[in-house]
């Protein structure tokens, strides 16, 4: 089953296809660092968040990228930078909460769009044990 989102990269739309191991590259695939469920911050170089055996991982490519626990890729943000890249969600009261994936030497590199909910802000991105990822309310990939 082939799945695809859209992910706005340096202000350009992008299709990335979810084929299960074929759409991200591997770069470094090992057990990255999990920090919990879902982060409201930074995810640096190799750093996941992570629950029921699904992990959200900037990898060392700069591409942010959920995959299942036989590694297999479900999710992939298609964005590239040479191994100084991160995650950074962006809480936003007026607009919906987004994830900028920024690189120190590229600047950014790619938005992950998010929303909130009526009377509710989304405060964080997450992933569930049902290999969902989500950004606010906005569900932006899932296994």
């Amino acid at each position: 089953m082939k799945r695809a989102f859209a992910v706005v990269v340096a202000g350009a739309t992008a299709a990335v296809a979810g084929l299960g191991g074929t759409a991200a590259a591997r770069p470094s695939v090992g057990r990255a660092n999990c920090v919990g469920s879902s982060f409201s911050g930074t995810l640096g170089v190799n750093q996941s968040i992570c629950a029921g055996g699904y992990t959200v991982t900037m990898q060392d490519n700069g591409d942010l990228v959920l995959r299942r626990s036989d590694l297999s890729a479900c999710y992939a943000s298609g964005t590239r930078a040479p191994g100084d890249a991160s995650a950074v969600f962006v809480f936003n009261r007026v607009g919906p909460p987004y994830i900028d994936i920024n690189s120190t030497s590229q600047g950014r590199v790619g938005r992950i769009m998010g929303a909130h909910e009526y009377l509710h802000f989304g405060t964080n991105a997450s992933v569930n044990n049902k290999g969902e990822f989500w950004v606010g309310y906005k569900k932006v990939g899932y296994c």
